[in-house]
């Protein structure tokens, strides 16, 4: 976005900074969040602080301290932080829906397909994905829960209410390894079309080893 003082458009905010400000909205809107939405939502009470599963762990939330940290209390990262509170933020309370959908089946995420496939799929493939044996394991630590397609498939808890399919293809003698990652049909009540690139890129980046 460019800068015009006539139309009043913020001039553009550097990416670090634009972090900030989406960790900052994200808890200034859980400070106007529902005790009983949050809940619907999947999240605990424990004191003044909130506990929610996510993938393979149960992340606290503390609205006073602005923080979001794992089990053994270290901070998670900006993108994890930004979906918990996005994810926390839902003010409607969305059909729970079996993953059926590719991001590219999405209305809005449409023309940002290739780029999807690229960030998320192709990473997959060259990491986690290799190998049956290799993805079984990273899977299974994630509780991932077998499922039917391909050589192999897993479903991912990756919030309380939304649920991810990850469905694989070994490779062979013509084709390398591939793999289709489904979303619930209503995924867009829960996230943005980019939070849902965030989410898919994260699940990938923890197949792969990394902490949250």
């Amino acid at each position: 976005m460019s800068s015009d003082p006539e139309s009043g458009a913020r001039p553009p905010v550097p990416p670090q900074e634009n972090l900030e400000v989406a960790t900052e909205r994200g808890f200034d809107a859980l400070a106007g969040q529902g005790y009983e939405q949050l809940r619907w939502l999947g999240a605990e009470p424990v004191g003044d602080r909130w506990r929610l599963p996510v993938l393979d762990e149960v992340l606290e939330v503390d609205p006073a301290g602005r923080r979001v940290t794992t089990p053994a209390g270290v901070d998670v990262g900006p993108a994890w932080r930004i979906l918990v509170l996005h994810y926390l933020a839902i003010a409607a309370r969305p059909e729970r829906l079996p993953p059926e959908i590719t991001f590219a089946e999405l209305r809005t995420a449409r023309s940002y397909a290739g780029v999807y496939h690229g960030r998320v799929i192709s990473r997959l493939c060259a990491t986690a994905g290799r190998d049956a044996r290799r993805l079984t394991a990273a899977a299974q630590s994630l509780g991932g829960r077998p499922a039917g397609g391909g050589d192999a498939a897993f479903d991912f808890r990756a919030f309380p209410r939304v649920r991810l399919r990850l469905i694989w293809h070994a490779p062979d003698d013509e084709f390398p390894a591939s793999a289709t990652l489904l979303l619930p049909p209503n995924i867009e009540s829960y996230f943005c079309s980019e939070d849902v690139v965030v989410l898919s890129e994260c699940l990938v980046a923890r197949l792969g080893g990394r902490s949250f």
